[in-house]
Order: structure tokens, then C-alpha cells, then sequence
């Protein structure tokens, strides 16, 4: 081709790169779910300090135009949101080796320098151990009773741990305390 056929094809693109605009959508980015992740997951909220927790369900009854809604159980939910909430300290106590998981479901101290030496962040510790345990137990028994056992005794109580147990063994972490079904203390492996 000749170059004074290009010069003014160049320039037509030139000149049309040069005015034209390109403008990028706007795009809101919000932490709110969608309908259809509500619809699917659910939505759980405390409605007021006495109220029940509520969820919608999507089943496949047909209620003349009526959402069906099940009552949730505030006690266990409660007990799950105080688990959540210790677990990030949780985590780094057993980091350091200040917490063990025992073969009944429930944390124990493992004796180190940095908290015996500290009485204040000992105490810190163990009331974290108290809660995390306190929740564990409501948590057991409330799962039993939701699976059809209306009064759950101790011994039954404690199985479930057990079984509870067997499975923070295995989701255990390396060096983490644990203890096995006879009661010997090891770091997992």
C-alpha cells in the first residue's frame, strides 16, 4: 500500500480513539445478601433481647401465600454465637499450648510458664475456658434434645461429648493438645 493512502486512514483512527470516551459501569459493592442468598441460607437475627431468633424456610408446602416460619431454639443459638466468639482467643491459646482438647468435648488448661507466672491473664484464660465449656455443655444437650431425646441424662450428655471430641481430635491442628480416649495427654501430629 502507499503511505499517503495510510497517513489519512491512521489519522480516521486517530481521531476517533482520541474522541471517544470509555466510562468503566458503576459498580456499589454493599455487604447486603441478595434475595436469592436470603432465600437460600436463610436469615437468623435476634429480633429483641426476649424474642425468639426466626428463620425462613423454603419448603415445598403450599400456605395460601404464607412464608413458613420456624422458631428457633435462642439457647442453643446463643451458646453457638458464644463459641464463635471465643474462637479467634481459643486458637491462641492452644498456639501456646495453654489449652488442650479432652477426650469428653472440653477444653482444659495445660500448665505454661507465661500464665502461671501471670495471675491476670490466667484468670483471663480460665474464663474463657468456663464460657467455651459452658457453651459446649448447653450445646450438647440442646442438639440431643432437638434430635428427639426429650431429657437428656448425664451419661448420654457425655457420650455425645465423646463423639464431640473424636471429631476436635481429628480437626485438631499440629502441635495442638489433645487427649485420647484413655486420658493420655499427646500434641497431635
Amino acid at each position: 500500500m502507499n503511505r499517503s493512502v495510510l497517513f489519512p486512514i491512521s489519522s480516521v483512527f486517530s481521531f476517533i480513539i482520541v474522541s471517544c470516551t470509555i466510562a468503566p459501569p458503576v459498580i456499589n459493592i454493599t455487604g447486603e445478601k441478595t434475595v436469592i442468598e436470603r432465600q437460600i441460607v436463610g436469615e437468623y437475627r435476634e429480633l429483641e433481647k426476649d424474642a425468639w431468633i426466626l428463620s425462613s424456610v423454603k419448603t415445598n408446602i403450599q400456605r395460601k401465600g404464607y412464608t413458613v416460619v420456624i422458631g428457633g431454639d435462642r439457647i442453643l443459638y446463643t451458646a453457638m454465637k458464644i463459641r464463635e466468639y471465643h474462637m479467634d482467643k481459643i486458637r491462641d491459646y492452644k498456639d501456646e499450648g495453654a489449652i488442650g482438647e479432652m477426650n469428653t468435648g472440653y477444653v482444659q488448661y495445660r500448665s505454661t510458664p507465661k500464665y502461671d507466672r501471670d495471675r491476670d491473664l490466667k484468670e483471663l484464660l480460665f474464663r474463657v475456658i468456663k464460657e467455651e465449656n459452658k457453651a459446649r455443655m448447653t450445646i450438647f444437650k440442646r442438639s440431643l434434645i432437638r434430635s428427639g431425646v426429650e431429657d437428656p441424662d448425664n451419661e448420654t450428655i457425655r457420650s455425645f461429648g465423646m463423639k464431640f471430641a473424636q471429631e476436635q481430635r481429628e480437626l485438631a491442628q499440629k502441635n495442638d493438645w489433645i487427649q485420647n480416649e484413655s486420658g493420655n495427654w499427646t500434641r497431635k501430629e
